[in-house]
């Protein structure tokens, strides 16, 4: 079985209950925000069931999680898991995770969440400049940086994240992009374009884009 054949089985089991949605603007009420809009864990899922089958181990996450999660990993909560909790759930793979954010009061907070898994680190910093210095080889780079706000440069900063990590991308891996629902493709209508472009094909789109390159 070829890894997109593979692919496509992991994605429609984790889908198979889940209604995708698009959003056109990003001011959702608390009940299309709660009960409505599609969450981060079956794209989570989905990633870490291929995470073996990528060129390289490594994690790369610019933007960490930034809400508590109070409740198992394994369980589901639609109130506390709009936030997605990704940085938890990477380190739970036991893969090597470098995760950066900016800012240091979620940075303290996922550093907290992370450290019972040794294979995880918590940096405080500017994504860019991380993955300007970053040497290893990614096999998964998500990109959950700087929100989707109508007016600001949140669609370039996204593309530019990627094009700084693009030499250090394994020949087969992964991109995940968090809130590519709101606004016409959100953090990742730059990106996905140029991915494409570089080798990648998009392996299902809604609340955050799957992007795999098979080398």
């Amino acid at each position: 079985m070829s890894l997109y054949a593979q692919a496509e089985a992991v994605i429609r089991r984790h889908f198979a209950d889940t209604q995708i949605t698009l959003w056109g603007t990003d001011d959702l009420t608390v009940e299309q925000q709660t009960h409505v809009r599609s969450k981060p864990r079956p794209y989570l899922l989905s990633a870490i069931e291929l995470l073996d089958s990528l060129g390289a181990p490594n994690i790369v996450e610019i933007g960490c999680m930034r809400l508590p999660m109070r409740h198992a990993l394994d369980e589901f909560d639609p109130v506390c898991c709009n936030d997605g909790h990704s940085t938890l759930f990477w380190a739970s793979t036991g893969h090597p995770v470098w995760s950066v954010d900016i800012d240091r009061d979620a940075c303290y907070l996922a550093a907290g969440y992370v450290q019972a898994y040794p294979n995880a680190k918590v940096v405080c910093g500017d994504g860019i400049k991380f993955l300007e210095k970053f040497q290893q080889p990614i096999g998964l780079l998500y990109l959950d940086g700087w929100d989707v706000i109508p007016g600001t440069d949140y669609a370039e900063k996204h593309l530019l994240a990627y094009r700084t990590a693009r030499p250090k991308l394994a020949a087969t891996s992964l991109i995940l992009i968090d809130d590519t629902d709101l606004l016409m493709g959100g953090k990742g209508k730059l990106v996905l374009p140029a991915a494409i472009r570089d080798g990648y094909e998009l392996l299902v789109l809604g609340r955050q884009m799957m992007l795999l390159r098979s080398g």
